[in-house]
């Protein structure tokens, strides 16, 4: 999956929850992450798949497969299409599946105690016979929560968190009746993280990265800060190799920087290899998600 920073909310007069939540998470029973080899085997499993017994699930399935389908079709991020093709495939299974777990995604302490108390409410409303009573509200309540989770950690497309968090915060209100969610907006840390993707032992910039890349570049135009860029690779060949990959992709993204008008002495690179994984992993490993080069907008 794709991970750069998010765009946060806070619930408004709601004490922040501990990283720790007793929320049975169970019901996440996809695996964190993605194959964009199998993204086709696995949407194509879903739609075959028996249609769920119930009206949410019925709901949710075809909610999750569009989704996935989009990220796919239109912004190329198969590792995401994947996981939500997959998980639409355990909704047809008639499996209980919950909304995403912070905790399971890049966010720091705060951000997960944040978005851990938006997903504490939707499941109480949810399993206070939602589901049941309003079966598609819920199931759109559930999807673009899910859809603001992903797109908060990946944090470039901003128009598409905020287009997700108010479809969330439009079916919670139409959920709980005359009750409003009250959720205001946190203003933004003083550094915005980016982060692109590489396929194996490669340092060329895919699609999606040239996006990303995009917003790193207009993000930088609106505060004229410093830039810090760090190459990664993941654990598969030496120590040595792989620090030499990582300083090439750090190249590489220093010049699709520049080439977007990006002042040279504004960024600092550096590379670490297999130093600072994403994805903790044994010794050889291929990893997607550790192939990355982090980009951070002062």
């Amino acid at each position: 999956m794709q991970f750069r920073s998010s765009v946060m909310f806070a619930l408004g007069g709601v004490a922040l929850l501990s990283a720790c939540s007793s929320v049975d998470n169970s019901g996440t029973a996809v695996p964190y992450g993605g194959n964009p080899l199998t993204y086709g085997n696995s949407v194509s499993t879903a739609i075959a798949g028996e249609e769920p017994t119930t009206n949410f699930g019925k709901a949710l399935k075809a909610e999750y497969i569009a989704y996935a389908q989009r990220e796919a079709d239109e912004w190329y991020d198969f590792f995401d299409a994947d996981f939500f093709a997959r998980k639409a495939g355990k909704v047809a299974d008639n499996e209980t599946i919950l909304p995403e777990d912070p905790a399971n995604w890049r966010f720091d302490e705060e951000e997960i105690a944040q978005k851990r108390a938006v997903r504490d409410d939707l499941i109480a409303l949810l399993d206070n016979g939602g589901r049941e009573a309003m079966p598609a509200t819920a199931a759109i309540a559930q999807a673009r929560f899910d859809c603001w989770i992903e797109e908060s950690e990946e944090g470039w497309q901003t128009d598409l968190i905020s287009q997700c968090w108010k479809d969330f915060e439009a079916a919670m209100s139409e959920l709980e009746g005359d009750k409003v969610v009250a959720v205001v907006p946190v203003e933004p840390t003083e550094s915005r993280l980016f982060t692109i993707f590489f396929d194996f032992d490669s340092v060329a910039i895919t699609p999606v990265s040239e996006r990303v890349l995009d917003a790193a570049a207009e993000q930088w135009a609106q505060s004229m800060g410093e830039i810090n860029v760090v190459g990664h690779t993941d654990s598969s060949g030496s120590a040595s190799y792989n620090l030499k990959l990582s300083e090439r992709r750090a190249d590489a993204a220093l010049s699709e920087l520049t080439g977007r008008g990006i002042k040279a002495s504004s960024v600092d690179t550096d590379a670490v290899g297999e130093g600072d994984l994403l994805i903790p992993t044994p010794d050889g490993v291929r990893e997607p998600r550790n192939r990355r080069v982090t980009i951070s907008v002062d």
